[in-house]
């Protein structure tokens, strides 16, 4: 019996090698690389198997970005756990601050979001489901001035990483992942 054969029997097992196979594909050579005959290559699927899971590029990117979003959202419901200080705990959690990659949106994410930006029908699509996602997290339960300013910062830093602006060392990074973290414990509102 083949690998092939055994996976057929687990639909899922062969829907998450897709996903994985497109991720690495997405983020070694970017969307324009992306393809479904290599990502059904790297997932060692037939294209016929891949179209029976995902029928389109799209499809499939789709499915990417919802399992991603589900993961962060994931991630950030636990860092928000373990966080014990109950002010700023949310915008904490969006920033990546309890995390251990520290303020840095995982590369998977960052090459989903520039494909967004790329295609306005995916963009308009993912850009719904992502703030629902945020939303879900009680990000904006108690958001103030202050908390904005510190999750907008953390968007920049990611934007500045999608678009490949290495300008920033890491003395830069870890000077202003500490002002967001500063921010983040502020609990004054300001009108």
């Amino acid at each position: 019996m083949t690998a092939r054969s055994k996976r057929t029997n687990k639909p899922e097992a062969v829907k998450n090698d897709l996903l994985n196979a497109a991720g690495h594909i997405l983020v070694t050579g970017g969307i324009q690389a992306f393809t479904l005959e290599l990502v059904a290559k790297e997932a060692r699927v037939s294209k016929g198997g891949l179209l029976h899971h995902f029928p389109n590029k799209k499809a499939l990117l789709d499915g990417l970005f919802m399992r991603e979003m589900d993961i962060f959202r994931q991630e950030m419901l636990a860092s928000q756990q373990k966080d014990p200080v109950a002010a700023g705990r949310a915008a904490r959690a969006y920033i990546g601050l309890n995390q251990e990659n520290e303020a840095e949106t995982p590369v998977i994410l960052r090459h989903l979001l520039a494909a967004m930006l790329i295609d306005p029908q995916l963009g308009q699509e993912w850009i719904r489901h992502y703030w629902d996602v945020i939303r879900s997290t009680g990000l904006f339960e108690e958001m103030t001035p202050t908390l904005l300013l510190a999750c907008m910062a953390a968007d920049g830093l990611s934007l500045w990483d999608i678009l490949g602006a290495d300008i920033l060392d890491q003395k830069m990074r870890q000077g202003l992942s500490g002002l967001m973290e500063k921010l983040t414990h502020m609990s004054e509102k300001v009108p």
